[in-house]
C-alpha cells in the first residue's frame, strides 16, 4: 500500500508544476490537493490492499485475476476520462494508460513478494517515462 501511494506522490512531485502527463480534475465536494490525498492515501492503497489480499495460487488464475483488475481499472480510468474527471497532457493518452496498467498491477505483487526488485523495475520504468515524454 505505501509502494502505490509512494510512487504516486513522487509523480505529483516531479510534475507539480509545470510537466503533468494527467491530471485528476476538481469536483463539486473536493479541491484539487484534497482529490490528490484522497486518491493517493486512501483509493490506491485501498486498490493494492483488496488486489494483494485476494491474489490467487497458481499461474493460470494469477493471470485471470490480474486481468481482471486491469480491465476493471480501465474501465473506470476511461469513465473518469469520459466525464471530465481526469485529463491527459503532453502526449498522454488511453494508450499510455493502458501500458501503465500492464505494468502497475504486476509491479505491486513483484513489490510484496520481492521489494528490491520492484524498486529496480520501479526506477527503470520511469526514467522510461520520462526520456520518452521528453521531461530530461
Amino acid at each position: 500500500m505505501l509502494y502505490i501511494s509512494l510512487l504516486t506522490f513522487l509523480y505529483e512531485f516531479i510534475s507539480h508544476s509545470h510537466f503533468h502527463l494527467w491530471e485528476l480534475e476538481e469536483g463539486p465536494f473536493f479541491n484539487l490537493m484534497n482529490v490528490h490525498f484522497v486518491h493517493n492515501l486512501i483509493i490506491n492503497p485501498l486498490i493494492a490492499m483488496l488486489f494483494l489480499s485476494n491474489y490467487p495460487s497458481g499461474f493460470k488464475r494469477q493471470m485471470i485475476y490480474t486481468l481482471k483488475w486491469m480491465f476493471l481499472f480501465l474501465l473506470v480510468e476511461w469513465a473518469c476520462e469520459h466525464f471530465g474527471l481526469i485529463s491527459y497532457h503532453n502526449g498522454w493518452h488511453f494508450g499510455w494508460s493502458f501500458l501503465f496498467v500492464m505494468i502497475m498491477f504486476p509491479m505491486v505483487r513483484l513489490h510484496h513478494v520481492h521489494k528490491l526488485w520492484a524498486l529496480i523495475l520501479s526506477v527503470i520504468c520511469a526514467v522510461f517515462y520520462l526520456i520518452v515524454f521528453d521531461y530530461l
